[in-house]
């Protein structure tokens, strides 16, 4: 075989079925629009592209989009091996929050996965029920009544308390929990821009945005360092998260956490732990204002409790918990990076393709929902008023990830709904909140009448 007949190798690159969508250009040209309402922005291409569409992002990331709930079921169940959390949230949340549960990957998130799992099983949650209900009740006792009252920053404070209490259940300084407080808003903000407004990152060297955050974070990881330190050196005993974290062991080692590793942990619980609660009650109360039926029929739930175990067991609760969180998810889209390459229906992608799953637009979607846009709890009940399992609902995600502490979340919810509405009832005003889609689904601020029963 000579020079010119020899034969060529020819390569066939793969040919991907991407869903159609908008260039790198096209991106860029509405980033801006983006940024100020994604959730809008989402909803409109959904609407212009059906249920799945995808954005070339500068650098050649690849995004897909979807409120297709057997697109969503494929990549946080039944392919969930193939898929992480993506660079673009986990990497970039791990500098700040650390390695915790909520943004590591692979061997090492199944290692912590395994480890705290058990701890936040239903049983073993009920030693935390009297420390939520204490602190509600501590917060409620100077709850303020009267007209237009923000109720979203009372119940931020009330589910940060809570989640400080759970984790560790030691009296801390006002001035203790207010400093971690604001570390903490402060930290999660600059990640919430950092992700939505990449272009921000060209400004970092020169307006030291990322330099405070960062600093910010090692002092918030400093107080809890020395609350650990604390604990460790206490020879009480207590039953709170911090002890649960303290007594869990490796199944191959039976050896504890590092204390770099506790700390990682217990961000991630905190920020888990109460920005969604928080969003949900705002949402709740919210919706329940606009309702009159719904609002007596807690009335007269709460007030004929007779102890902490039939609220959090009581249906109506949690078909109403689970309405408010269809109607504004908390968490209201997620990200996973595929692995390798994969398919699903007539479209096919390259690993390094992040699918986002769009929350959000599903649980408001008629394809999939009755009166889609109303609040009616009476749907999550069957016949007999027992609570009932739907699909096209996501509101702790699936799969192996979904969010470890939902049941935790549930509970604290039940309690504060019984111990609110046997003092208070409520009224709706003119304001219409205003959705902040940050990491969570956040309202602006919800005013409300409160009254003392």
């Amino acid at each position: 075989m000579n020079f010119l007949t020899t034969f060529t190798m020819t390569v066939h690159e793969p040919v991907y079925h991407i869903p159609k969508g908008y260039s790198s250009l096209q991106v860029m040209l509405r980033a801006f629009r983006f940024s100020r309402s994604p959730i809008t922005e989402v909803c409109g291409n959904m609407k212009k592209f059906g249920d799945t569409y995808s954005a070339l992002f500068p650098g050649n990331l690849q995004l897909i989009l979807t409120q297709d709930p057997g697109f969503i079921n494929h990549v946080l169940r039944e392919r969930h091996t193939n898929y992480q959390k993506s660079e673009m949230s986990a990497g970039r949340g791990a500098q700040l929050f650390g390695n915790g549960l909520v943004f590591s990957n692979g061997d090492y998130w199944l290692q912590q996965r395994r480890l705290i799992q058990p701890g936040f099983h239903a049983k073993r949650l009920q030693g935390l029920y009297e420390i939520i209900s204490r602190t509600v009740d501590e917060s409620l006792a100077s709850f303020p009544v009267g007209d237009n009252i923000d109720i979203y920053p009372l119940m931020y404070r009330l589910s940060f308390r809570v989640a400080i209490r759970s984790l560790f259940d030691i009296p801390l300084s006002a001035e203790t929990m207010t400093e971690l407080s604001q570390a903490f808003t402060d930290v999660q903000n600059f990640l919430v821009d950092d992700i939505r407004q990449p272009f921000r990152r060209l400004l970092y060297p020169f307006n030291g945005e990322k330099k405070q955050a960062l600093e910010r974070s090692a002092a918030m990881k400093e107080m809890i360092r020395g609350i650990i330190r604390r604990r460790k050196a206490d020879t009480a005993s207590y039953d709170d998260l911090l002890n649960m974290l303290l007594t869990a062991r490796y199944e191959d080692s039976g050896e504890g956490m590092t204390e770099d590793q506790l700390i990682d942990e217990v961000l991630v619980l905190m920020l888990a732990g109460h920005d969604t609660t928080a969003n949900t009650l705002a949402w709740l109360l919210y919706l329940v204002a606009n309702d009159e039926e719904v609002r007596q029929q807690l009335i007269g739930i709460a007030k004929a409790a007779t102890d902490s175990q039939s609220c959090i067991r009581n249906d109506y609760f949690h078909a109403v918990i689970d309405e408010a969180m269809r109607l504004y998810p908390p968490a209201w889209i997620a990200d996973r990076e595929a692995l390798t390459d994969d398919e699903y229906g007539h479209f096919s992608y390259p690993a390094g393709t992040v699918i986002m799953t769009f929350f959000y637009g599903l649980h408001r979607s008629s394809d999939y929902w009755e009166v889609a846009e109303e609040f009616h709890p009476g749907r999550f009940l069957d016949e007999s008023g027992k609570i009932r399992k739907m699909n096209a609902f996501y509101p702790f995600g699936a799969g192996p990830r979904m969010c470890i502490g939902n049941n935790f979340a549930m509970a604290e919810m039940c309690l504060f709904l019984q111990a609110f509405f046997t003092r208070f009832t409520i009224a709706a005003t003119d304001q219409v909140p205003e959705l902040k889609p940050l990491l969570t689904l956040r309202p602006d601020k919800v005013l409300l009448h409160i009254r003392r029963q």
